[in-house]
């Protein structure tokens, strides 16, 4: 059998989408289930609500689960590609802290990006409650998929307006949404549930222009599918097992030799399962040694960082900069220490006096307690320099 057809029995024709847009005042959660007949698209159901646990009471496990996230956090810019195009946009932070979601319209890039730790925390929060997710969007720029099938040159959603000509996008900005609707065939639908039955089409007839930094749900896509492949199966091996019994009494011993094997299988996944406690133990243990040593807050870091390099002269330029170095080599499953009051630079400079006049102005920051040089020398014509940075932490 095709490997399409296999997943569309596992996946079912039933799909629920969440929006969770968050605001000032707290998160708004809108759910929509859409109903695939053939190539036809229905929402069956549609919910709006601030309360979580109403939310929850509506939502199957037996069926695909999609998350979009928009609103407060949620950064979507216009730019070109180039080397830094994700740098320019999230300046003073490092990439790999965030989720990326790319639409490239011709020479033209959209891209929305959110911080993992706010994505991660909603994941979490329905993974606690026993909810698989199979699939995420950030931001409204899915919502493109939708515009071959809307007569409108305008979408407007929740809080952006998309603006499109000869069906590409052009532009996008903030508003407030006015109460439009659109008719996608013999569907009616809000502007503010764009996000919700977009993120349904591209998880369907998955869109090449959209782009996400990388699929970190197909894990759970492939445990859905796992989950409802063994009840399916398990359901029959039953009907098939007891339907024996009462044709022959002498196929009793084959199906104890089945019933073992399947026992079998049981004991591996259960071995599988306890590997994976003790990973998550072990990944939780990493996560309480980095808190404690202070390495999982970002402000600080990127505070000193910014401090230090936004007088830079064109003179100087910085090889390595160390925040907080260690007292000893790292080892394995050992704690970390470090000197939590110190930051190390090494760099090259063009003369001696473009350094120091560097070394006068750093020295005026009301952070450093104390400031050393520890090496300068010339070498292969150049001017290397090592100083160290003594920090207060009373300021």
């Amino acid at each position: 059998m095709d490997n399409a057809v296999i997943n569309k029995i596992l996946l079912g024709n039933d799909v629920q989408a969440i929006q969770i847009h968050l605001t000032s005042s707290g998160k708004e959660y809108r759910f929509i289930e859409v109903s695939r007949k053939k190539n036809n698209l229905t929402i069956t159901d549609r919910f709006v609500t601030r309360d979580v646990d109403a939310l929850i009471s509506k939502i199957s496990k037996n069926k695909p689960i999609l998350i979009s996230i928009t609103g407060n956090g949620i950064i979507t810019k216009k730019t070109t590609v180039d080397d830094n195009y994700k740098s320019k946009i999230i300046f003073n932070a490092a990439i790999e802290d965030f989720h990326w979601f790319e639409y490239k319209e011709k020479e033209t890039l959209y891209i929305t990006a959110a911080r993992k730790e706010v994505v991660e925390k909603e994941v979490q929060f329905f993974e606690k409650q026993g909810i698989l997710i199979v699939g995420l969007s950030l931001g409204v720029l899915g919502v493109t998929s939708l515009k071959s099938l809307i007569e409108e040159s305008t979408l407007h959603t929740q809080n952006i307006a998309l603006f499109f000509e000869n069906e590409v996008l052009i532009n996008f900005e903030k508003e407030e949404y006015n109460g439009q609707k659109y008719t996608l065939g013999e569907e009616e639908i809000k502007g503010t549930e764009l996000v919700c039955f977009a993120s349904v089409v591209n998880y369907l007839y998955p869109n090449d222009a959209i782009i996400s930094d990388d699929d970190i749900f197909a894990k759970n896509e492939e445990e859905f599918k796992f989950k409802k492949a063994f009840n399916f199966l398990g359901i029959l091996v039953l009907i098939f097992f007891l339907g024996s019994l009462l044709l022959s009494y002498f196929l009793l011993g084959y199906y104890q030799q089945a019933n073992h094997e399947v026992q079998v299988k049981l004991g591996e996944q259960n071995v599988a399962y306890s590997k994976l406690v003790s990973l998550e133990k072990d990944k939780e243990n990493k996560k309480e040694i980095l808190k404690e040593s202070g390495l999982n807050d970002s402000n600080f870091l990127t505070f000193y960082l910014s401090e230090i390099t936004s007088e830079l002269p064109s003179q100087i330029s910085i090889n390595e900069l160390i925040i907080f170095p260690t007292t000893t080599k790292i080892k394995p499953k050992q704690r970390i220490h470090f000197i939590n009051d110190l930051i190390e630079v090494k760099g090259e400079v063009a003369s001696y006096e473009s350094f120091t006049n560097w070394i006068k102005s750093i020295k005026k920051y009301s952070w450093i307690n104390s400031l050393e040089i520890i090496d300068f020398k010339n070498e292969s014509g150049s001017n290397l320099f090592i100083i160290h940075l003594k920090l207060k932490f009373n300021v």
